[in-house]
């Protein structure tokens, strides 16, 4: 079904392409859009892979939704990586502390505004029940995420928002929504022939970028990551070149003697509550070359969005989308 989507995604779209430029760029839209749908039910598979192409927009159809077997991590909880000087990503935290330092990226697109898209489209199942409460929990704390001051009025990038539910897994013993955010952005293009504009002056290339990764209650994107210490008071991981910043809303432990926790997740809670966050930025090899060598410039697209990663104070983030009024559950 997945293959047959994309295949006839691609044919319309080269159709389109034949009318010239103005068709071109609306080719490439609808490409994005169909493959969005396409591709909903196979979302955490790519997201949770910190590799070097694209993400998909949310999780997998054949995703599960209890946790994994469990898995034992390397982990010290001890290492404070908050002021550590070789700690890469404490650079670009640093130069987003005072947002009008941070300048312009290179290139011809740097300067340029762009686009912020306001809507996020789901993917995957969106019929289990706390479904449509989850995405509303979304689309709060997209609406926070584009407040943050890497995302304010951004110069260089556009932003794309997309999402996903999991279908739950057949026997599971937990009904908690798994899902995510996906924020993506666009590097801007000027003279590409698919760069569209707005009335509001503000830019857009489609084609492929990086993308800020917020997984909801999904124990299994944690397996055979690497824990590294603590960030601001939250759990980080490694997985392949890049950063997993676990944010819990439980009592229940992350880890149980070095081993995640399998009950980490309360079958008790309502389906619609999120028990933890997994944050993690996708971006090209380059960009993790760029950071580690201390090159990455902050207002690049994978410099902004690690710059949401480390600098939001995501416990406060989840606090207001859980509990909107000032009230615990």
């Amino acid at each position: 079904m997945l293959s047959s989507q994309i295949g006839f995604a691609l044919r319309l779209t080269a159709l389109l392409a034949l009318c010239g430029g103005s068709c071109q760029a609306t080719a490439n839209d609808l490409l994005n859009n169909m493959l969005q749908q396409a591709i909903g039910h196979a979302i955490t598979r790519g997201i949770q892979n910190a590799g070097n192409t694209p993400p998909p927009i949310g999780p997998s159809s054949s995703h599960p939704s209890s946790p994994p077997p469990s898995s034992t991590v390397e982990h010290d909880q001890t290492v404070s990586l908050d002021s550590a000087r070789d700690f890469s990503p404490n650079n670009i935290n640093r130069a987003w502390r005072q947002p009008d330092t941070v300048g312009v990226a290179p290139g011809a697109g740097g300067a340029v505004r762009g686009h912020v898209e306001a809507n996020t489209s789901y993917g995957g199942n969106a019929e289990s029940p706390g479904v449509v409460s989850m995405r509303k929990k979304l689309d709060a704390l997209y609406g926070m995420l584009l407040k943050q001051p890497p995302l304010m009025s951004p110069q260089g990038i556009s932003v794309v928002p997309g999402g996903g539910f999991a279908n739950p897994r057949p026997g599971a013993t937990t009904k908690a929504v798994v899902g995510g955010l996906v924020v993506r952005a666009y590097p801007i293009k000027p003279d590409h022939m698919t760069t569209q504009s707005y009335p509001d002056g503000t830019f857009h290339t489609p084609g492929e970028g990086c993308s800020l990764n917020v997984l909801v209650n999904d124990t299994y994107s944690l397996r055979s990551s690497r824990l590294l210490g603590i960030y601001n008071g939250m759990t980080l991981f490694q997985r392949g070149g890049g950063y997993q910043l676990v944010v819990l809303n439980t009592p229940r432990p992350l880890l149980v003697n070095g081993v995640l926790n399998r009950d980490l997740i309360d079958p008790s809670r309502p389906a619609s509550d999120i028990q933890v966050l997994v944050i993690s930025v996708r971006a090209p090899s380059s960009s993790w070359s760029d950071l580690e060598r201390g090159q990455l410039h902050p207002a690049s697209g994978a410099g902004r969005l690690l710059g949401v990663m480390f600098s939001a104070d995501w416990r406060g983030l989840l606090r207001q989308i859980e509990f909107p009024q000032g009230k615990a559950s």
